[in-house]
């Protein structure tokens, strides 16, 4: 038998009650396959042969890799609404628990490359881009509720000026999401120390929307 067809072959079934096992082994197959071969050439035959599962025994779990990407996705969203919520300490005052979340947010995505670039960087999506392997999680929206509440709570205590929140959530948004993807993948091209650097889009970013006194 060749190696291809030994590598397809299924490594047995998993026992009652574990699905979820399973599941999730397929997602870390996906993952890396996704990060090591592209999207675009990661078949669903390939993702089965990395789990140990027929083909057809991966449809059960995912119609396709489109569905495969959410998924990951969504547990990276999860995983980023629990971070964000965290940084939001009642016992701060409101400019430091605002910046504190900034802060979570560029942490979480260097905490967990893989996962931030499969979700956010579109270079690595083609087809399909991020925006539809993202659409319709709530964990999404929840974090960027957050972000945006920031910003009307900031404006409400006289701290930026009178704005669109969404406008300036979206452009804080862009900072945060700029700063992660040079520190994840153009790193060694900086002098700086990353906190310090990420310190200091932020706080360009703050200074940016505060009211002018």
């Amino acid at each position: 038998m060749s190696a291809d067809l030994q590598a397809d072959r299924p490594r047995g079934r998993k026992p009652r009650g574990q699905g979820a096992s399973r599941r999730g082994e397929i997602l870390a197959a996906a993952k890396r396959l996704f990060l090591e071969e592209g999207y675009e050439h990661a078949t669903m035959r390939r993702i089965a042969a990395a789990v140990g599962v027929s083909g057809a025994a991966l449809y059960v779990y995912f119609p396709d890799k489109e569905a495969i990407l959410h998924a990951i996705a969504e547990e990276t969203f999860s995983d980023l609404l629990a971070t964000l919520e965290a940084s939001q300490r009642a016992d701060l005052p409101l400019l430091e628990r605002f910046r504190a979340g900034l802060l979570a947010y560029v942490a979480f995505g260097r905490a967990r490359p893989d996962e931030y670039r499969l979700t956010f960087l579109s270079k690595m999506m083609s087809p399909p881009s991020p925006g539809r392997a993202c659409a319709d999680i709530e964990a999404a929206d929840r974090s960027f509720a957050i972000l945006e509440r920031g910003v009307a709570e900031m404006m409400e205590a006289g701290l930026f000026e009178r704005r669109p929140t969404v406008l300036v959530a979206e452009a804080l948004w862009a900072c945060l999401h700029g700063v992660t993807a040079v520190l994840l993948d153009h790193g060694e091209h900086l002098e700086s120390d990353p906190d310090s650097l990420a310190g200091a889009v932020i706080d360009a970013a703050l200074r940016g929307f505060a009211r002018a006194s």
